[in-house]
């Protein structure tokens, strides 16, 4: 382009010839991502798998952040401390990572054997859970005089898969079981490297900061800078804000479901608050998707014990919804219940229960950036009509004058 004269054909050749080239370009490129579709998705499986840790990491740093800087705040206080450099940083790392490493070891010395025993305890009572179920309708048929043949044969049948396949395969449930807490164990290991990672984040923040500032200085544009900028002090402000409040929201509603539980000795109490825990991170859905299995469990044990569960899931998230829930939360988001639902439905349908989790934050972001570009857009169109109003209104005032003049004449 700086060897034509922008006036020239030439040029305007040049500029549909490299229009041309692009397109063609783009289409081949397209076509050859999406005939290798499972192969490009593989090797960035990989490569996601191989920096897991260093992600993790920037995630740790990202959302400790904040608590380290509480902390250094707290110790530069003190001026032994502030006189020796970065000593505050140090102290409010150590501390913010003492209280998680004492979290996770914690969780693991815990909570995790006793979850195991009460699935383990779990499995080895089904068949006495099912002969409570036949039990309860044993009795409902005599109490209406309805013929409970059909029931008989239908325990026989149970009780031979049971016998045949349950029970013999038990050990190998148990062992699956004990696999998947053995994937758990290994990913807490690549968490313990990423919090080595996020805590080298941390004490150096400023010199990573920088760097990253100056190469977006270097190459970008003051408006795309300002525009990277911009969203990721967005994306800050939904992920460390939602993200971090329906966390603690969760774990405060698990730790409530299992005080009421044991109060009202509702079997399984750590099993199924668990569950409650787990599933209340999902907006909407979640609190119906940890509820509908827990009573369905509690309903072979004890029918009694599973209304009482019912009745105090429902007001626990009653309290969730109208109370804790926006006091935590409030209006981080900024999105309508239709859109969570159509989030949820959206990223759930396609990335699992992964998605169901990040759907909403996700959505959020994405529905932020769509209307920042429409709204300019719309201030845009305004401009050029502002200007071909002005245009306008100049030639209407010469024509004006014009005619004035021949009047006058």
């Amino acid at each position: 382009m700086l060897f034509y004269n922008k006036k020239s054909k030439d040029y305007n050749y040049f500029k549909i010839f490299i229009a041309v080239f692009a397109a063609i370009s783009a289409s081949i490129l397209l076509y050859f991502i999406f005939s290798n579709f499972s192969y490009i998705s593989s090797f960035f499986k990989k490569i996601f798998i191989i920096l897991s840790p260093v992600i993790i990491g920037i995630l740790f740093a990202y959302l400790l952040n904040p608590l380290v800087k509480w902390f250094e705040n707290f110790f530069d206080k003190y001026e032994k401390i502030r006189k020796k450099k970065k000593l505050s940083r140090v102290l409010g790392i150590f501390v913010t990572y003492l209280i998680l490493v004492i979290i996770i070891v914690l969780f693991i010395w815990f909570f995790i054997p006793n979850l195991f025993e009460s699935i383990n305890i779990m499995l080895t009572n089904i068949p006495k859970y099912l002969e409570n179920i036949f039990d309860w309708i044993r009795k409902v048929c005599n109490k209406y005089n309805i013929s409970s043949k059909f029931l008989d044969n239908y325990i026989k049948e149970v009780n031979n898969v049971i016998k045949d396949s349950v029970l013999p395969n038990l050990d190998v449930i148990v062992n699956n079981l004990a696999s998947g807490i053995t994937s758990v164990v290994k990913w807490i290991i690549n968490i313990i490297v990423s919090i080595v990672i996020s805590v080298y984040l941390i004490y150096d923040k400023e010199l990573f900061s920088d760097g990253i500032d100056k190469v977006l200085k270097a190459y970008c544009s003051p408006k795309l800078y300002n525009g990277i900028v911009d969203f990721f002090k967005y994306i800050y402000k939904i992920f460390c804000g939602f993200m971090i409040a329906k966390i603690i929201d969760s774990l405060i509603i698990g730790f409530i479901t299992f005080v009421l539980l044991i109060i009202f000795k509702v079997p399984y109490a750590l099993l199924i608050s668990f569950i409650v825990c787990v599933t209340n991170v999902i907006p909407f859905f979640g609190p119906f998707i940890g509820a509908i299995p827990c009573i369905g469990l509690l309903l072979m044990i004890n029918p009694a014990k599973a209304l009482v569960f019912g009745i105090l899931i429902l007001i626990i998230q009653q309290f969730d919804g109208n109370i804790l829930g926006p006091k935590l939360i409030g209006d981080k988001i900024g999105i309508k219940s239709f859109w969570v639902l159509f989030a949820i439905l959206l990223f759930g349908g396609l990335f699992g229960f992964g998605g169901m989790i990040l759907a909403v934050p996700l959505f959020a972001v994405i529905s932020e950036l769509l209307s920042k570009k429409v709204n300019e857009r719309i201030e845009v169109k305004k401009e050029i009509e502002e200007k071909e109003k002005e245009e306008l209104a100049k030639k209407n005032n010469k024509r004006g004058i014009l005619r004035r003049k021949k009047v006058t004449e």
